[in-house]
């Protein structure tokens, strides 16, 4: 590949960059000004929480809840009673035409932002045949005494919509003036439903820092092919490094589907923590087989044998959905569906860079650096999960890689990757390329193709 390919392959990048940069969407955020009503409506019960600014609550309540958000739970825990009765006081949930739903108060959380919050999680105490679609939500929570204030609802969880961890988009706003809103869920349809959990399993990708690392792990060395006499040596071929990535990517996901349908359905089940820590684990033996390879050319061996717990950490994530059987089997389908997009995104954005950088006498050091970086984030979190040990290094890790912050990782890679490239190309430094590694064991210097015009 020429340096006209290069540029060309760089226009396409930065061009789908932009493009994806224009589908990001503002972030939501609380305005220490409103409380929140969250509703999370199942196939057969409604659950949900209310979110109270702290300084509001405080001076209605009369309380002195601090606003860290650690020691308010510790100061919200020693005042459960008050908040769950408070709570009850300025809540209702009814049929539109009939009586109240019993409401049962669940466990205390905080959130630090913008002076703090205090939720308050609850369920209706009533198991129905199907939620009803339309009913009424009465909510003045803190609004009784500061008529300035006001409330928003908003709907979580809702699979008949297509409706899954929002956290942004409001439905119906609370006033002193109309403090009882009727809320219409519209009519249920299959193909929401399904294309929500489509993005719901692409936005686990997204936020999932320890399956990005791991995939980012296996892919590192896919631009190489490994000779024993030499080592690590760059592919001659864009479509065999590409096939390689297809069989870590296909193995990987065979595995995860295994264990994501059996964990989803609940018919194998193992202790988050254990499937947690041994997620971790595949990073720092993924990361380790980079610097010393055991399974040479054969990175799909490892992606198949630690995606059967991937899978598994994937299905925690079904579990809370509350789903009935009927809706199970799409979920998955459509949960599985969005995995696979989220991973071929992120292999799409960093794939190419890495070919052009494979020739550059950079790569291999970079590769060895990266994976030792791996290993001692996946360490941590071993350290975390297994043990409580918190070092601090998710902070660090999400700061870098949660969307949309990664673009700018993204675009920094390509930067670098192309300007190594060209310098090395300047200085007649490139690396040869290997199209048969067992050949190049028998006889690297008959192989080895010196200055291929490719990156």
């Amino acid at each position: 590949m020429g340096g006209r390919a290069v540029r060309r392959l760089l226009a396409l990048t930065v061009a789908t960059l932009f493009l994806v940069l224009g589908q990001v969407s503002t972030a939501f955020g609380h305005t220490g000004n409103e409380s929140y009503v969250y509703l999370d409506i199942y196939d057969n019960t409604v659950e949900g929480r209310v979110e109270f600014p702290i300084n509001d609550l405080n001076e209605v309540l009369g309380t002195d809840f601090p606003t860290n958000a650690d020691r308010a739970l510790e100061a919200a825990e020693a005042e459960r009673e008050l908040l769950h009765e408070y709570t009850g006081e300025h809540l209702e949930l009814r049929e539109q035409e009939g009586g109240e739903w019993p409401i049962v108060m669940g466990d205390i959380e905080t959130l630090g932002a913008n002076g703090g919050y205090i939720i308050v999680n609850f369920a209706v105490d009533k198991e129905f045949a199907s939620v009803p679609r339309t009913f009424t939500v009465a909510y003045d929570g803190i609004m009784h005494a500061k008529p300035e204030r006001n409330g928003l609802l908003l709907i979580g969880t809702d699979w008949g919509s297509g409706t899954f961890n929002n956290e942004a988009e409001e439905l119906l706003r609370f006033t002193p003036e109309a403090p009882a809103q009727e809320v219409d869920l519209g009519g249920t349809s299959f193909w929401k439903g399904f294309t929500g959990v489509v993005v719901l399993g692409a936005e686990h990708i997204e936020i999932g820092s320890d399956h990005i690392l791991f995939i980012l792990a296996l892919v590192l060395p896919s631009v190489l092919v490994f000779s024993r006499l030499v080592g690590w040596q760059p592919s001659a071929s864009f479509g065999a490094s590409l096939w390689r990535v297809l069989k870590i990517v296909t193995m990987f996901t065979i595995a995860h589907t295994i264990t994501l349908t059996l964990g989803g359905l609940g018919i194998i089940e193992f202790p988050p923590v254990l499937v947690e820590t041994v997620i971790a684990v595949s990073i720092i033996l993924a990361a380790l087989h980079n610097i010393l390879p055991i399974f040479v050319n054969k990175e799909w061996i490892i992606a198949f044998v630690f995606g059967l717990f991937h899978g598994f950490g994937f299905a925690g994530l079904l579990s809370d959905l509350g789903l009935t059987q009927s809706r199970q089997f799409v979920s998955l389908l459509g949960f599985n569906v969005g995995i696979e997009l989220g991973q071929a995104a992120i292999i799409l954005m960093v794939f190419p860079a890495l070919f052009i950088a494979r020739r550059t006498r950079a790569y291999r050091p970079g590769m060895y650096a990266a994976s030792v970086l791996l290993i001692v984030v996946a360490a941590a979190w071993v350290l975390d999960r297994a043990l409580g040990i918190d070092l601090g290094i998710s902070w660090w890790v999400d700061a870098v890689l949660l969307w949309p912050r990664s673009i700018l990782l993204v675009a920094a890679l390509y930067a670098v990757a192309i300007a190594l490239y060209f310098v090395d190309k300047r200085r007649g430094a490139l690396l040869p390329v290997v199209a048969d590694p067992e050949a190049a064991d028998r006889a690297p210097e008959e192989t080895a193709v010196a200055e291929e015009a490719r990156p």
